[in-house]
């Protein structure tokens, strides 16, 4: 969601992905495997906008038919940064290896006062119509879909499973760090995620209709909540922490399966748990999700 900018750069959990140290990345192959396990179908168009907004890869087992399914990344970046290819292929390659197909999407960015909300939701549901349209055409499962999104993308994630999943495709949702409402005082607060989030609403008032429409947590209810695994930093210095526990705190109230893996002392990037999160991400899905 909100990435802070330091010295003309910024940190991002999509960037910390791929940034880890060669010792950890040595660990986590080693752990994992790192072998090629997929086929690859780059840069296919899924929407009408121009250059590379409405681009995805798709990665799909070597071994894939119509029961494969698909989990679709959603990466991060403040929707002014970030793409597709934040997703590491370390991951790809063990999940392609569990069996999944992968789907990684860009989306249309905030520029200079264009692609506000709601153009990343619009983006989405074009996503999920190509890839249902397109499933015999590649080779897997278009009924259903799992959702994984880091920062910004886990608040596209959660939005459009909890209010634009029509036909109910969204089986579940892994949320990294992801606000879910942006209305809350404490979150708006901060000049750094207020400044962030005025461009992408395009209204600075916190109670603006449109706040409430772009919060996931406002639309979660018994039937249009899935599944959901969240994961946050107890330090985060930019979407604070209590987001995610009063989401979790709804979707245990709604008896929704639900589980929230906190870090203590980590900050947004999440730098020092990533092995931790793929791992119970893994676990997760073969609980909630798993590959057929």
């Amino acid at each position: 969601m909100i990435i802070k900018l330091m010295n003309q750069t910024f940190l991002s959990l999509a960037v910390a992905f791929l940034a880890s140290t060669q010792v950890w990345s040595k660990n986590f192959a080693q752990h994992f495997g790192q072998d090629s396990t997929y086929q690859q179908h780059l840069n296919l168009r899924y929407g009408p906008a121009e250059g590379n907004g409405n681009l995805l890869d798709l990665y799909l087992p070597l071994t894939h038919s119509a029961n494969t399914r698909l989990i679709i990344y959603v990466h991060g970046g403040s929707w002014k940064w970030g793409s597709k290819n934040d997703f590491p292929k370390i991951l790809i390659n063990n999940l392609t290896a569990k069996g999944y197909g992968v789907a990684a999407i860009n989306y249309r960015l905030l520029r200079e006062g264009k692609n506000r909300f709601p153009a990343q939701i619009e983006d989405l549901k074009n996503v999920i119509a190509f890839l249902t349209a397109q499933a015999s055409t590649y080779g897997y499962n278009g009924n259903e879909f799992a959702l994984l999104g880091v920062s910004a993308g886990a608040h596209l994630s959660l939005l459009y499973t909890y209010k634009h999943d029509a036909k109910k495709q969204i089986k579940t949702v892994i949320d990294i760090v992801g606000p879910t409402d942006l209305t809350d005082k404490v979150f708006r607060d901060n000049p750094t995620a207020s400044g962030i989030i005025n461009q992408f609403l395009g209204d600075v008032s916190p109670q603006a209709p449109i706040a409430l429409e772009a919060s996931p947590i406002y639309h979660l209810k018994k039937e249009t909540g899935v599944p959901t695994i969240i994961f946050h930093g107890e330090s985060d210095e930019l979407v604070h922490v209590s987001q995610s526990k009063e989401l979790y705190k709804k979707l245990q109230a709604l008896g929704i399966r639900s589980q929230l893996e906190l870090y203590p002392g980590e900050t947004h990037e999440m730098r020092k748990s990533l092995f931790s999160i793929y791992t119970k991400l893994g676990v997760w899905l073969q609980q909630v999700y798993p590959a057929k």
